[in-house]
């Protein structure tokens, strides 16, 4: 199921003028929005209940019930931002506010642990040992868990492109990509058409795509051989990259765990720095 924010994107400038009144109050009080029935949604808003109906189909949901489930689910990806809005009151301090945000953190990386099936992780462990070449990607602000995923499998593996590094636009770095090599692309709402692209063309190329995204239906794990999901809370000030960097973490230490050669590798490079 496709996230609301999403959803409301992608399909902005077909909507009715009514349509984008409910587009406005939804993206801006989906804690409340997310638990009103069509006729409480209308009359909150001054619209028709057929137009909050319309509304729904507009986004493509297939009715009201999975509309509101929609915005039940995208809370969970909105908890992080609203619990430090709520820390921002003057009636909190600031280690209040420092304390809420690393209690957030640790709250959606448990999450990130019962998201994944460790048949997936290990899954993907394998595919990674097996690859000839790797290319990580993460777009816009999930560049830099790219850029940390990427340097320690560049220790582990033998051939591992970071694409944010490449000084190419990601298409072009990945032009050389072929069946045998392997995609990993870290993206969250909202997904560019670049990603979109990105994936696309190493689909073609027959290349293992892997996606590190908000879940498993997101927009760009359908074409996906492998999908992990990563909290991601909203990104912009209120946004946090300490749980998808934790996952990729766990992906490294997973792939080094029962690996004698990658657990020799990963301690040269440590000694290497420490000299």
């Amino acid at each position: 199921m496709k996230r609301i924010n999403e959803a409301i994107a992608e399909r902005y400038n077909s909507l009715t003028k009514g349509q984008r009144m409910l587009a406005t109050f939804i993206t801006e009080h989906c804690d409340k929005a997310a638990f009103l029935s069509s006729f409480e949604l209308a009359g909150i808003t001054g619209l028709s209940q057929s137009t909050v109906v319309r509304f729904s189909a507009a986004l493509g949901y297939k009715g009201y019930t999975e509309f509101q489930a929609a915005m039940q689910d995208e809370l969970k990806y909105r908890l992080s931002a609203l619990e430090k809005f709520e820390l921002m009151s003057d009636d909190a301090s600031d280690l209040d506010f420092l304390k809420g945000i690393a209690v957030t953190d640790a709250m959606n990386i448990k999450k990130n642990a019962g998201a994944n099936q460790l048949d997936a992780m290990k899954n993907l462990c394998t595919r990674l040992m097996l690859a000839s070449k790797v290319y990580v990607y993460g777009q816009e602000l999930a560049a830099p868990a790219a850029s940390y995923l990427a340097s320690y499998l560049q220790i582990l593996l033998h051939n591992v492109c970071c694409l944010n590094q490449s000084g190419m636009d990601p298409l072009t770095g990945a032009s050389g990509i072929e069946s045998g090599d392997m995609l990993i692309c870290i993206s969250f709402p909202l997904h560019r058409e670049t990603t979109k692209n990105l994936i696309g063309y190493c689909k073609d190329r027959e290349a293992c795509i892997v996606t590190i995204s908000e879940s498993l239906d997101s927009a760009i794990a359908q074409d996906a051989d492998v999908n992990l999901v990563s909290e991601c809370g909203d990104f912009g000030i209120n946004g946090s990259l300490a749980p998808v960097i934790s996952l990729c973490c766990g992906l490294i230490c997973l792939l080094a765990r029962h690996d004698e050669n990658a657990q020799k590798k990963l301690k040269a490079a440590a000694d290497a720095a420490a000299y």
